[in-house]
This record gives C-alpha cells, sequence and structure tokens, in this order.
C-alpha cells in the first residue's frame, strides 16, 4: 500500500513539473496559435463531456460516425483540425450541440 501512495506522489510530482514546463514554454507560443490550440482542446472537453454525461465511450462515437476507434482517438488528443461538417456530424450523432456562435447584429451607419 505504501509503494502505491509512493506511486502516486511522484507522479503527482512529475504531472505538476511537466506542466510548469508546459507552461512556461506556452508563454512563447504565438497568441493566434495558441487561440487555436485552446479552443481545440475546449472542442474535445466537451466532445468528452458528452459521452462521459451518456455512458458513451470513443468506440460508441466511432461506430455511430462509421468511423474507426483509431480516428476518434487521433481527434481526441486535442490537435485535430474539426471542420464544420464533421463538428455537425458529431453533434447529430450524439445529439448534443458542441459549439454555440454568439450572433450579434451590427448598426451599420451610413
Amino acid at each position: 500500500m505504501k509503494e502505491r501512495s509512493r506511486d502516486k506522489n511522484r507522479l503527482e510530482h512529475m504531472l505538476r513539473r511537466r506542466s510548469k514546463i508546459l507552461e512556461e514554454r506556452r508563454k512563447h507560443v504565438d497568441p493566434e496559435i495558441r487561440r487555436s490550440v485552446d479552443l481545440s482542446f475546449q472542442i474535445v472537453d466537451r466532445i468528452h463531456d458528452i459521452l462521459v454525461s451518456k455512458g458513451m465511450k470513443q468506440k460508441d462515437l466511432a461506430l455511430l460516425l462509421g468511423k474507426r476507434e483509431a480516428e476518434i482517438s487521433k481527434w481526441m488528443r486535442g490537435t485535430h483540425n474539426f471542420t464544420i461538417d464533421t463538428l455537425v456530424s458529431i453533434e447529430d450523432a450524439l445529439q448534443a450541440p458542441i459549439l454555440n456562435v454568439v450572433h450579434q447584429d451590427l448598426e451599420i451607419c451610413v
């Protein structure tokens, strides 16, 4: 039992250290790229949350979309550049929204 606790502590320490390193590197990334990566991770997090709430796994999503599980796994790493068509297909398959677009009416002054 002590070994398990020690292993857990080591893992937590390693993850904190990695997180600090990643955050330091992240500061030097172009803001536009950072926004794109952040949005990609938010999309993946949303898909993951929907799957969890429905008691589904990536394998289930793959079956619904007619894709291989490996492809869905690749998408869920957070680096996939989703197309609008793919997002619509995922929303339809999961019967849940992924993105929420805010529309603002603009007044045009002439």
